[in-house]
């Protein structure tokens, strides 16, 4: 029999955590321990108006390595606007990691990131500045929030029970970007759009996860989180929807439950696994309703996880998976039908596929 999972959006759960409706500066500091069993990040993506775009996370280990001890590391990954990238994975001895409990403070060697008070009003949550630096690369980049804050209930999902879970906390869903960026030798003034967010836990996402599609967009006035998680065979690949529509700076619905994805015309890759051309979310409650129609995806990243274990790991872990990482640029057909807006939006949307198990995916 499959085992239960939980979410915990009912107001019990925020109460467990000591959390409330209102989200906090401390939500986004160090939220669990940081040795065997555990893992947390920090992550932030940017796309600048000359093309070019960032990704950057702050982890206390890799990813698929939650049994190990605390192996602080950072990555950064520029992509020129030519499409090309560059790309850093520094690991630091566990000395080198220190983060605060009361906000959003991480420091891995020379590296950090920090929720500063906006001027004047003091408000947390709202402007992060990040600084990386490894090899020939570097970013020196000032997030501001647009979209404030959210999580589904208390961004939490409990697997088997209530003692082993994945946190969640997009800080900035949609905001702007400035700073710099180092690469090929030059540093580039930058300005664009970014996202936020941090997770965290005590199961490993491997073990939990069969796969998982995510993705975001800004398209006019509209800024939406679109996610459809599935759980492993032990789990009884239950799907785990998320969702947030919001116009402005106005949350439109955070309701996850009623989201339903699709996938078709799928494309083989050299990975192993297969990715679909169309990808269809399709939000449904009562009369109102929201769909959404990625096509046409531009593949660009295609990694496997496996390197990011321990070498010795490696071997035995490609005897029961093959974890791979997908992700694209799409054109997003927007088109939402609630009773006090009815509209159509096009524009570019990210996503990406997180193939863990794999069992359940082409």
């Amino acid at each position: 029999m499959p085992k239960p999972v939980i979410f915990g959006v009912t107001p019990e759960f925020l109460k467990r955590d000591g959390l409330i409706e209102t989200i906090t500066s401390w939500e986004d500091g160090l939220r669990i321990d940081t040795g065997r069993g555990s893992f947390e990040w920090w992550y932030y993506d940017a796309h600048f108006d000359d093309g070019s775009t960032a990704v950057i996370v702050f982890g206390t280990k890799p990813l698929i390595d939650r049994n190990g001890p605390l192996k602080p590391m950072v990555s950064l990954t520029i992509t020129r606007p030519d499409g090309t990238k560059a790309a850093q994975f520094p690991v630091f001895p566990a000395e080198q990691f220190k983060a605060a409990k009361e906000s959003c403070d991480v420091r891995i060697g020379p590296n950090w990131t920090r929720d500063e008070p906006s001027t004047g009003s003091g408000q947390r949550l709202h402007r992060y500045e990040v600084h990386v630096e490894s090899g020939n690369l570097a970013a020196d980049l000032t997030f501001t929030g647009i979209v404030p804050p959210w999580r589904p209930g208390a961004g939490k999902a409990y697997f088997g029970d209530l003692d082993h879970f994945f946190g969640w906390l997009p800080s900035i869903p949609y905001g702007t970007v400035e700073g710099t960026l180092t690469y090929d030798g030059q540093t580039r003034n930058v300005k664009g759009t970014g996202y936020h967010d941090h997770n965290w836990g005590n199961i490993g996402l491997n073990e939990v996860m069969d796969h998982w599609y995510w993705g975001r967009a800004h398209i006019g006035e509209y800024t939406l989180i679109y996610v459809d998680q599935i759980a492993s065979n032990k789990y009884g690949n239950i799907h785990m929807p998320v969702f947030l529509l919001a116009k402005g700076t106005e949350i439109l619905t955070g309701d996850g439950a009623p989201l339903i994805m699709h996938t078709r015309d799928f494309v083989p890759h050299q990975g192993g696994y297969s990715y679909p051309r169309e990808v269809d979310f399709n939000w449904n409650s009562g009369r109102e309703s929201i769909r959404l129609r990625l096509r046409k995806p531009k593949l660009i990243e295609a990694t496997s996880l496996l390197p990011l274990l321990p070498k010795w790991k490696q071997p035995l872990a490609r005897l029961f998976a093959n974890p791979y990482y997908f992700r694209f640029n799409a054109d997003l057909e927007l088109d939402i039908a609630l009773d006090s807006l009815s509209t159509t939006e096009r524009g570019p949307a990210l996503y990406e596929i997180m193939i863990l198990q794999g069992k359940q995916h082409p």
